[in-house]
Parts: structure tokens; C-alpha cells; sequence
């Protein structure tokens, strides 16, 4: 570990009061309890920064410890976390990281984002659920369509290690394309092209679950379709395939 950095697991640290930043890298669930320990523990006081790596949350859990006169903010990092620690600093440069605070908690935050490579973004604490619902779906819910296609991949009779080799450069290059054109303008498929058959025909060959999932995104995927310019008769007769059954 660099000189300077101290990592602690468990139970309040002896060596608090020779810091001047606090990190609090814990589970959302888990920031209460701990919050609580270190205000109960004296050690957070003026001349502290504290900072947690929520997305959800703001600064108001940290209160108190504000109370106690740290400074307090929230700095996520809008990252995967590596499967290999080795390779999380590489995965942090150029990365996006949200802060939110008081002033001084901000800066210091910006301070060690650009430290690490990062870019820092600053939002209003009422944004941050919106704003991590949105990293949900371009992370999370990314990997649930992903394990939606290799299943059916599967159902359709290719073996796993084939189905997720010849869908991660499809996977790569779409994302590569809404980094070229936009979300609009990197639309394909059949829904892109109108094609009210091609619909008919997945949503037939779909189980009901798969099928209220597939016409939820592609109510979605319409109105992206409508933006780049869809005739609006075939966007009408789309939309009356993908209505809730």
C-alpha cells in the first residue's frame, strides 16, 4: 500500500486522529451502522474529511459527523469494480466520479479523483438516485440483457462458451457505435427498420415472462426508433404489437 494510505477492516481504527481524509468504502446498508460507530467513537472531529463511495446516498448520513465538525461528501465512482484489483486503477483512469458536499469536502474529493485519473462531475444530493438508477441501467441491467441473450442463445441450441463468444463483439461494436453516433443513431434491428413481422415472430417464439420483458424494452427502443426518424405509420403498428398484454 503507498505511503500515507491506511486500509482498515472491522472495528474502529486507533489511528484516526493522524488522517486528515476518511473513506468510507462499505455497502450501502452497512454506511448507517458505521457512521454511528465512528461518531459513538470520538475519533471524527474538526480538521477531518469524510467521504463516502455511495452513488445512492448524499452527504445527510454523514451528519453525524458534520455535527462533530468534519467536513463530509459523497464521491462515487460511475465504474465497474474490477474482478482483479490489479486492474482497478487502470479502469479509474478516465473514469467519470460524482461528487456531492459540503465545500471543502468537494474539493478535496476533486483533489483525489484527479489524483487517480478520473474526471469529477458535481451534482445536487436530490439527483443522486436519479442519476444512480441511470448507471443501474447502463451497467447492471446491461449484464441481465446479456445473460437474457445467452440463455435464449442457448434455448436456441448453441453451447454457452459459443453463444457468449459470438455475442461479445456484437455487444462491443454496438457500444462503440453509440459512442460514434449517439443512442439514436446506433439503433439497428428490426425495430430501427419497421419491421412489424420480424416482431410478430420473436414474440411468438417467446415464453410469457421473456415476452413482457422483450415488448417492455421495445416500447423503449421505439421511441429511440421514433428519434432517428421511423415513418410514424410503421411506428404505429409497432407500438400496437408492443403493447402490455
Amino acid at each position: 500500500m503507498p505511503p500515507g494510505l491506511k486500509l482498515t477492516l472491522g472495528p474502529v481504527p486507533p489511528w484516526l486522529g493522524a488522517v486528515g481524509v476518511v473513506v468510507l468504502a462499505v455497502r450501502d446498508d452497512a454506511l448507517g451502522a458505521l457512521v454511528e460507530d465512528l461518531a459513538r467513537s470520538g475519533g471524527i472531529g474538526r480538521g477531518h474529511v469524510v467521504l463516502h463511495l455511495s452513488g445512492a446516498l448524499t452527504r445527510a448520513l454523514l451528519a453525524p459527523l458534520a455535527d462533530a465538525g468534519a467536513a463530509t461528501g459523497s464521491m462515487h465512482p460511475l465504474m465497474t469494480v474490477s474482478l482483479e484489483p490489479a486492474d482497478a486503477a487502470r479502469h479509474f483512469r478516465g473514469a467519470a466520479f460524482v461528487l456531492e458536499g459540503d465545500l471543502e469536502a468537494v474539493g478535496v474529493a476533486d483533489a483525489l479523483v484527479r489524483r487517480l485519473g478520473g474526471v469529477p462531475l458535481t451534482l445536487a444530493p436530490e439527483a443522486k438516485p436519479l442519476y444512480h438508477a441511470g448507471a443501474v441501467f447502463a451497467s447492471n441491467y446491461l449484464v441481465t440483457m446479456l445473460a437474457e441473450a445467452l440463455r435464449l442463445l442457448g434455448e436456441a441450441g448453441i453451447g454457452h462458451e459459443a453463444a457468449l463468444a459470438a455475442l461479445l463483439p456484437l455487444a462491443r461494436a454496438t457500444l462503440d457505435n453509440v459512442a460514434a453516433a449517439g443512442p439514436a443513431g446506433a439503433l439497428t434491428g428490426p425495430i430501427a427498420r419497421g419491421d412489424a413481422a420480424t416482431l410478430r415472430r420473436h414474440l411468438s417464439a417467446l415464453p410469457h415472462r421473456d415476452a413482457e420483458l422483450y415488448r417492455a424494452v421495445g416500447r423503449q427502443t421505439l421511441r429511440l426508433a421514433r428519434e432517428a426518424g421511423l415513418d410514424e405509420a410503421r411506428a404505429a403498428r409497432l407500438e400496437e404489437i408492443l403493447r402490455v398484454q
